[in-house]
């Protein structure tokens, strides 16, 4: 029998299978993730208090990432693929590629308000459930953020799921949202009025896509916007049943100026002081009439690629992210 404890931003794990952890025949694991602030404070729908781009009273609106290419580590750092479990919910299985969702919201409280009409739910998601190529033990956990570029470009609504989630979709042209990541604070004006902070990640492949294809491979975009993670385990070992991955929300925004600063607009924030990077920015530059300044997708939205590893110019790995670490 699996025990599982939790809350919406991360869950403690106890698994039946523990006992397998260092067999030759593993069962079903769960990897569990947790998202927190710069203070390691949990990312929870409903709190005002957290420590988020400078900002002290952050509210979180939204956190949804999709994954896949997940993998384990063995204890020599080989590569031990994880076969995703198919649920019709929140991981999806087609041939070689496989997909989960995480969600971090709950659609109350902070997390209420929408932003460009993109719905939430009151469903969370912060594990994932796969079976292990070969047993144990390990010595870490890897994988990509986003959609297999051969799933990413399909109409939303006859997806399977997670895939049809139309929280994250932007048409079979671009693809859906990979992260999608909104605060909110006081300081900066009332999230019912639209007083966000937004950062949303995808690929663009509008190059390959346009005349309604699918890209060949994830090279054959303009941008792949794919972060790599690869994580070892404190002391070389890493324990799926206990350890969790842990989302640093602040690490991505913490190279922009804090929103709000006096003496703006400041290039990489949005003429109201806020993060504003939103995902026809990530096709290069983009200067909306906005007199007296112009802003540019590599200002607004290339400040967040090195924490994820990627470079703007490119969408190619060129670094290591720091979003992403295993709990100590």
């Amino acid at each position: 029998m699996n025990v599982r404890y939790g809350l919406m931003a991360g869950f403690i794990l106890v698994s039946a299978c523990g006992d397998d952890a260092e067999s030759d025949e593993p069962g079903p694991i769960e990897i569990g993730f947790s998202a927190v602030d710069a203070d390691g404070e949990p990312f929870t729908c409903g709190r005002d208090d957290l420590d988020i781009a400078g900002l002290s009273d952050a509210q979180p609106g939204d956190l949804r990432l999709y994954v896949h290419d997940v993998h384990l580590l063995d204890a020599d750092g080989n590569r031990v693929d994880v076969a995703l479990e198919d649920d019709d919910m929140w991981q999806h299985v087609e041939g070689d590629d496989h997909v989960a969702l995480l969600d971090f919201e709950d659609g109350t409280a902070a997390c209420e308000p929408v932003i460009f009409g993109k719905v939430k739910t009151s469903e969370t998601r912060s594990f994932i459930r796969g079976t292990p190529a070969r047993g144990g033990p390990y010595s870490g956990v890897g994988f990509k953020v986003g959609v297999p570029v051969a799933l990413n470009h399909s109409e939303t609504a006859p997806a399977p799921a997670p895939l049809n989630s139309t929280g994250l979709d932007h048409g079979p042209a671009d693809g859906r949202q990979f992260i999608r990541f909104a605060f909110y604070s006081e300081t900066l004006g009332d999230p019912a009025e639209g007083a966000y902070n937004l950062y949303i990640l995808r690929s663009v492949c509008n190059n390959a896509t346009a005349d309604g294809g699918t890209p060949s491979s994830p090279s054959a975009c303009a941008k792949n916007n794919r972060p790599v993670v690869e994580l070892s385990g404190p002391g070389g070992s890493f324990d799926p049943a206990t350890d969790r991955v842990i989302i640093d929300v602040d690490a991505l925004v913490d190279a922009y100026t804090v929103p709000g600063s006096a003496g703006g607009p400041y290039p990489d924030l949005n003429p109201d002081g806020r993060i504003d990077c939103f995902s026809p920015l990530h096709a290069g530059d983009w200067a909306p009439p906005m007199a007296p300044v112009t802003f540019s997708g590599a200002a607004r939205c290339g400040t967040a690629y090195p924490a994820l590893g990627l470079s703007y110019e490119t969408g190619e790995v060129v670094g290591e992210q720091r979003v992403f670490r295993l709990s100590q």
